[in-house]
């Protein structure tokens, strides 16, 4: 084919579910970058990994690559023979760049699979995805009792192959070594294997590296890159006096770097990792020199790497045959708090996985049973595009209010005008979640301004996860909104999930003033169903039982308790599952002092919506894991068959309606308001 195909790509910052530290670098979140190579409806998606360690790359210099790239690849890359030109004619300005060229190539290679009706490995001859690869535990360097409970994990999985990080101290790295065999022969793992990393800890100081190897007792049988990258005859000298394989890691991201090591005496050992060899053409060329040298071959996978690049990795792992020594990665929902791509990839009992089997994976609505048939077409992954949050026609302006404290929120339209629709959000949310609803509302009535403040303590407001008080939280919004009635003749005030309880009790308070013209309750959080209710309750006795058993004294100050909501408690939406997992705004832990006051407003509104008598649209998600509808509805339909103006309706959506049927929900907005 050579219709034109669209390259797309961003940044992803995944964040990880601890954090993993080695000498090199401590990291709370992956980077990745994500590409999607589009051409008519069929998509491939590819990732790359730049570490700036490794191959001295950024985010933001592959994204850079990428922008300046971008249209000579478009207009060449459009086979794959045309691909593989390309990356032979460009390997120079590809060593520049490798991570960002993996994530492209990954993208095509997925991409013109797909239209062939094959997998990847067809492309290149293979007929894999291959069998059963058995994966690396891997050890960081963390606190004793994560290092303990790690390897109790690995070993009650059944792993018995074991990468450790070195910290350098030599009392600390023996100690978790000894600790490493006694847990061993408490499991009854008489035959672990254990490899050691070092990550260039010594650089231009072999004997220093030397001596410190040799002190730590417990026998291992490869170490990975113990001094500076690329110091070949260093790296030589230590194998010879060590007598044991030293394991090239950021010293072999390239045929020219495995050609420096030809005349080096001494036993070696590869890890290659895709994204650092810049992608599956140059690593099957790396592999293909590799074997005819004999070298072992250790597929390796960069911290916070998704399921894309465990999948590529299992391609390499087949290319190796033979040679294969070891295999990293496939941590998927282990480490990674969300994943771009499904299913999610993760080695099971004894780190195993096998995809010419059914692979069993565990989600949020039960057990996914994917066939051996799924790895038949492209990567056989189900990825997507985050959507980026789309501030083109927004501003981001402050009010401050009485008390000094300063409130930030969004403008879609004019500042002064008839009417303006004020969006409250959620508990975890803020006002950048409006965006899709006020866009929608804006694209059908240019007249109507649409504003949705952050509440105190949430979003781009100061004091994080702190609320306030009851008190301070009411006047902050009836004090905004009467504001905004000396710029607007009509305001209409719309609260979503918790955004509802402040609205109800705005409106009541209000009143009197005749501030207000509507009020719409969407997804009204005025009563949690029976699951979210037990999921607070458990949060709430393990924050007490973590308290008391652990003598934790907190300040007041602090926000710590966690908010115990998950974004598929929003949406099942691919695409918005990975803008709630990217948000770096949303608010996940409060103040003690807060949960209370959550817990009040709610209980406030119960009584304040019951004396509002202005129009109410009450709108309800049938298919909502947070509210209690049956309740809700119960409790409102007294007060909307008093009020003819008044309205109820369910729609056909996950708890975030605004995010999965915007359009629906526009048209009954603006046809509620244009009635009142």
């Amino acid at each position: 084919m050579n219709a034109d195909i669209g390259i797309f790509f961003v940044k992803l910052r995944l964040p990880l579910k601890s954090t993993i530290r080695h000498a090199a670098a401590s990291r709370k979140e992956g980077e990745s970058i994500w590409v999607e190579a589009r051409r008519g409806p069929i998509s491939g998606f590819g990732e790359g990994c730049p570490r700036n360690y490794v191959t001295g790359e950024t985010l933001e210099s592959c994204y850079a690559w990428l922008e300046q790239q971008r249209p000579i690849i478009q207009n060449y890359c459009r086979t794959f023979e045309q691909l593989k030109t390309w990356q032979i004619e460009n390997e120079k300005l590809i060593d520049t760049s490798p991570s960002a060229w993996c994530a492209v190539e990954c993208a095509l290679l997925d991409l013109f699979s797909r239209e062939q009706g094959c997998n990847v490995e067809a492309l290149f001859g293979q007929s894999g995805p291959g069998g059963r690869y058995t994966y690396t535990g891997v050890l960081t360097d963390n606190k004793e009792w994560r290092f303990a409970f790690t390897v109790d994990y690995y070993l009650t999985r059944g792993l018995t192959d074991f990468k450790v990080k070195l910290s350098g101290d030599l009392q600390k790295d023996r100690d978790r070594l000894i600790l490493l065999s006694q847990l061993c022969k408490e499991h009854g793992v008489c035959n672990a294997r254990i490899r050691l990393d070092a990550n260039n800890l010594w650089p231009g100081r072999p004997e220093v590296a030397i001596a410190h190897l040799r002190n730590l007792e417990i026998p291992f049988f490869a170490i990975e890159e113990p001094v500076g990258q690329r110091e070949v005859e260093a790296l030589s000298q230590m194998s010879l006096v060590l007598n044991c394989p030293i394991i090239l890691d950021e010293s072999l991201c390239c045929l020219q770097d495995l050609e420096r090591f030809d005349k080096a005496p001494g036993k070696f050992i590869a890890n290659l990792k895709v994204s650092k060899v810049g992608g599956i053409c140059r690593g099957l060329a790396l592999i293909q020199a590799l074997r005819k040298r004999g070298w072992p071959i250790i597929i390796g996978a960069h911290v916070g790497e998704t399921s894309l690049l465990t999948r590529a990795g299992l391609l390499f792992a087949q290319a190796a045959g033979d040679s294969l020594l070891a295999h990293e990665g496939a941590f998927g929902s282990y480490l990674l708090e969300w994943d771009p791509a499904e299913p999610d990839l993760k080695f099971g009992r004894a780190g195993t996985l096998d995809l010419t089997r059914p692979y069993i994976e565990r989600t949020v609505q039960g057990l996914r049973i994917v066939s051996a048939e799924n790895w038949k077409t492209g990567w056989g992954l189900n990825c997507c595009m985050p959507p980026l949050e789309n501030n083109k026609h927004e501003q981001v302006l402050t009010y401050r209010i009485s008390t000094g404290y300063k409130i930030h929120y969004r403008l879609w339209g004019q500042e002064t005008g008839d009417d303006v629709l004020v969006i409250l959000h959620g508990g975890m949310s803020h006002s950048g979640w409006q965006y899709p609803l006020a866009q929608m509302l804006r694209e059908k009535n240019r007249k109507l301004a649409v504003i949705a403040p952050d509440r105190r303590g949430c979003g781009l407001n100061e004091g994080k996860g702190e609320l306030g008080t009851t008190k301070l939280l009411i006047q902050d919004l009836t004090e905004h909104l009467l504001h905004l009635k000396q710029s607007f003749k009509r305001i209409h005030l719309l609260g979503w999930c918790q955004g509802a309880q402040f609205a109800s009790i705005a409106a009541a308070d209000l009143q009197p003033q005749s501030v207000l013209s509507s009020l719409v309750l969407m997804t009204p959080g005025f009563f949690w169903n029976d699951r979210f209710r037990s999921v607070i309750d458990i949060a709430e006795k393990t924050m007490f039982s973590v308290r008391s058993t652990f003598k934790v004294e907190p300040k007041r100050e602090t926000a710590f308790v966690l908010i115990p909501m998950q974004p598929s408690d929003f949406t099942f939406v691919r695409e918005w599952l990975a803008f709630i997992n990217q948000d770096p705004l949303k608010t996940t832990k409060i103040t003690m002092k807060s949960a209370v006051i959550m817990d009040e407003i709610q209980e406030m509104s119960w009584s304040a919506i019951l004396n509002v008598r202005i129009p109410i649209l009450s709108i309800f998600a049938t298919n909502d894991r947070i509210v209690d509808n049956r309740k809700g509805i119960e409790y409102l339909t007294p007060l909307i068959h008093a009020c003819p103006q008044s309205k109820m309706v369910s729609m056909d959506s996950a708890h975030a309606i605004h995010f999965e049927k915007p359009h629906e929900l526009t048209e009954h907005i603006l046809a509620f308001i244009k009635k009142t």
